[in-house]
């Protein structure tokens, strides 16, 4: 973690000041408390916001997702069958993008398990925050993180990827890798995306979209049954983008899975 009394990008709900790592962990210098969500996460959900009833990850579902993720030949192998991509390249652009000098941050939402990470992250140097509102996706990130050694690097939070708990332009990237399929409001996690980058700063990740080519956008209409699972197609991701002030923007579709990166 940042060097005790350091400022993070992380805020206070109460006051908007940037809380600091204090030797017992995070802190508001003005006093206020700052909760926990699990041993070394901190809980950082919009106080006014209600959590979810259901944590879905906690669920055998939700072990087998984590599983398969975190295993990048199964999940290659997976991939390639379901959604007819090569994942390769998804986990490249991961290490690509931890790839940040001391002094720089990263923010990982959502962060799930830890699967940016969970092979170890030799060329981070800078601080990777971790945001999820599933504390048992935040439990297991929270173990490979520590399996990694990088708990120097690597700070943990609850939070929601539609009010980020984070300062206007803290950040040098935004990572949302097999996110933006799974939260409904799009319009304002991009919202988001864009406050909490620095100028120049850099957006990439992965989305299951529902324009893919067939058979695989058959897979992605199955999946679109499940209430949480909400695609949306690349011409209106790309249209949202462009919106929310991208104005460098790329993407690429390989099978149902679309690739992206913008500034």
């Amino acid at each position: 973690m940042p060097s005790p009394g350091r400022p993070t990008p992380l805020t206070c709900w109460t006051c908007g000041e940037r809380l600091r790592l204090s030797p017992v962990g995070l802190a508001c210098r003005n006093g206020h408390p700052v909760a926990e969500a699990g041993p070394g996460v901190y809980d950082l959900w919009p106080p006014d916001r209600d959590t979810p009833a259901l944590d879905l990850y906690g669920t055998p579902l939700g072990w087998a997702y984590d599983f398969g993720v975190n295993t990048r030949p199964l999940a290659t192998l997976a991939a390639r069958l379901e959604w007819g991509t090569d994942v390769s390249r998804m986990y490249r652009l991961m290490d690509e993008a931890l790839a940040v000098p001391r002094g720089s941050a990263v923010l990982d939402v959502p962060a799930g398990g830890g699967t940016s990470f969970a092979e170890g992250a030799p060329a981070l140097k800078g601080l990777l925050i971790g945001v999820d509102l599933s504390p048992v996706m935040l439990a297991r990130a929270a173990r490979r993180r520590a399996a990694n050694g990088l708990q120097r690097q690597v700070l943990l939070a609850r939070g929601d990827a539609t009010r980020l708990p984070l300062a206007a332009a803290s950040v040098e990237r935004v990572l949302c890798f097999n996110g933006l399929h799974v939260i409904r409001d799009k319009e304002a996690a991009l919202a988001e995306f864009r406050r909490v980058l620095r100028p120049g700063g850099e957006l990439l990740g992965t989305v299951l979209v529902s324009d893919g080519g067939s058979p695989y956008s058959l897979v992605v209409g199955l999946e679109r049954m499940a209430s949480f699972f909400v695609p949306v197609s690349s011409r209106e991701l790309r249209s949202l983008a462009k919106r929310f002030g991208f104005q460098r923007w790329e993407q690429d579709l390989e099978g149902a899975l679309l690739y992206f990166r913008g500034q």
